[in-house]
């Protein structure tokens, strides 16, 4: 069988879709960003010096409350403070005098020039920052005595290891953002492409897949229906094209399944019984030669009884392989069903009295004629009665009745045996099923009751068992009083 490509393989036009979808929106997602990014980069300066003015203003404040300001506007930084100033910010932080001129340096790095923008923020007496300053922006606040008048102030410069810093979080922010809404770009393109693809491709690929399978020789699956367009008629064309086949093959495969079966069956189940017949007729040979008249006489009555029962699984093969046909041919006439179970009555009262076995026939008047093969639902009865007597010990009692309700006959046997547990009940339909302990009791072929439920099936109607250990078991057969249409 050659391969070929799936459904959503590399070369389907899904990918190609998927791809083109996926490149339109990762472009369009990643245009949105950068424009945003640039039509808030005025506002986000102004938020960052914002951040800067309260971080600058915020640790003045600490300033005026932890060193001693003199009364002639002289700070005294602690050596305490001092190690704390120098962690605050990561540019260098100087502190100014009244004048703006640089008094101490927090940190390794040299006094910074004093802008002149810094020194009118001083003398107003506010918090400013300049990102855009040349050198770097600067940011400065004032120290304010206990009088409110300016004692120095506190500078930052430059100002860009503190603005990548207080940028960072926004920048992660960003490509985080970024991230996800190519994500989401991809998975809804790949969404999109899968929705467009199954809507415009979908039909198409059924197609193909229908018409390879026919190929391979599956002609019992079928194309939904497309629709009134070309699509549509085009899938009809085909499955009516694989119903014809598959109608003309079906033919030929049930003549050639029931012919090997038949064979196959005959084959295995005849092999033991003529295994036992010849060992059989061994020993009667065995004995005749050696004089032992009564032992020859035994063995070949019990090859004889072999040859009889191997005759009688023929029989209820061929019999099981009929019924199996879809097109078993019945031959269906009217039969008067109470006429039908008396007969079969009076044909199995001397077996059931030679084994003391009480035989009850209740035929109640009334009972319908109905439409059956009168000599295979006599073969049914016949059937159930058999495995009951056998199933039955002496000075049981058996019961065969017949009664009708409606549109529905109903047959029942039941006897006063040892019953069935529910693991045997399961079973006791199928093909050669004899269970375990007393129910396997005397002769039979194990498809009596095989026999009885396809004959119960072949008209219309069914075939139940009912049983409990200790409390014998009930068949009900079931028939449809008006008949069975030959064509369904």
């Amino acid at each position: 069988m050659s391969e070929r490509p799936h459904g959503h393989g590399p070369t389907s036009a899904f990918w190609k879709v998927a791809g083109v979808l996926v490149g339109a929106q990762v472009a369009t997602a990643l245009l949105a960003v950068v424009l945003s990014g640039v039509f808030a980069q005025d506002r986000s300066a102004e938020l960052l010096a914002g951040t800067l003015r309260l971080r600058l203003d915020a640790v003045a404040e600490e300033v005026e409350a932890r060193a001693e300001i003199g009364p002639f506007g002289d700070v005294e930084i602690g050596d305490r403070l001092r190690a704390d100033l120098g962690t605050r910010f990561p540019d260098p932080l100087a502190l100014l005098d009244e004048a703006g001129a640089p008094v101490e340096t927090f940190g390794d790095e040299p006094a910074p020039e004093v802008p002149p923008a810094a020194l009118d923020a001083l003398d107003a007496g506010r918090v400013a920052v300049d990102l855009d300053a040349p050198g770097g922006g600067w940011g400065l606040a004032p120290i304010l005595a206990p009088d409110g008048l300016p004692a120095g102030a506190l500078l930052v410069r430059p100002l860009r290891e503190t603005v990548a810093e207080e940028r960072s979080g926004t920048v992660r922010a960003f490509w985080r953002a970024t991230a996800v809404t190519v994500a989401v770009a991809v998975a809804l393109a790949l969404l999109l492409g899968a929705l467009f693809s199954a809507r415009l491709l979908r039909p198409v690929r059924e197609v193909t897949r229908r018409v390879e399978r026919l190929g391979e020789g599956d002609y019992a699956d079928r194309l939904p229906d497309a629709g009134p367009d070309e699509l549509g008629r085009l899938a009809r064309a085909v499955n009516e094209m694989a119903a014809r086949v598959e109608a003309s093959i079906q033919s030929l495969r049930d003549t050639d399944r029931l012919r090997r079966e038949l064979v196959a069956n005959v084959g295995h189940d005849l092999r033991t019984p003529l295994a036992a017949l010849r060992v059989t007729l061994d020993e009667a040979e065995r004995f005749a030669s050696e004089g032992r008249t009564d032992d020859v006489e035994e063995a070949v009555a019990a090859a004889r009884r072999q040859a009889e029962g191997a005759a009688a699984l023929v029989a209820d093969l061929f019999e099981l392989s009929v019924l199996d046909r879809p097109d078993q041919s019945l031959r269906l006439e009217p039969v008067p069903l109470g006429e039908l179970v008396a007969d079969v009555g009076r044909q199995h009262a001397r077996a059931f009295a030679a084994d003391g076995v009480a035989l009850d026939v209740d035929v109640p008047p009334g009972l319908p004629v109905v439409q059956a093969d009168g000599a295979r639902l006599a073969r049914a009865l016949a059937n159930l009665l058999d495995n009951a007597r056998r199933h039955t010990p002496a000075g049981g009692t058996v019961r065969l009745t017949a009664s009708a309700t409606g549109s529905e006959a109903t047959l029942e046997v039941a006897d006063t045996g040892e019953g069935m547990p529910p693991d045997v009940l399961a079973h006791v339909f199928e093909r050669y099923y004899r269970g375990d302990g007393p129910r396997t009791r005397g002769a039979g072929t194990g498809l009596g009751l095989a026999i009885a439920r396809a004959v119960a099936e072949a008209h219309g109607g069914a075939l139940a068992a009912e049983s409990a250990a200790g409390e014998g078991a009930t068949f009900r057969l079931t028939l449809p009083t008006s008949g069975r249409n030959p064509e369904a």
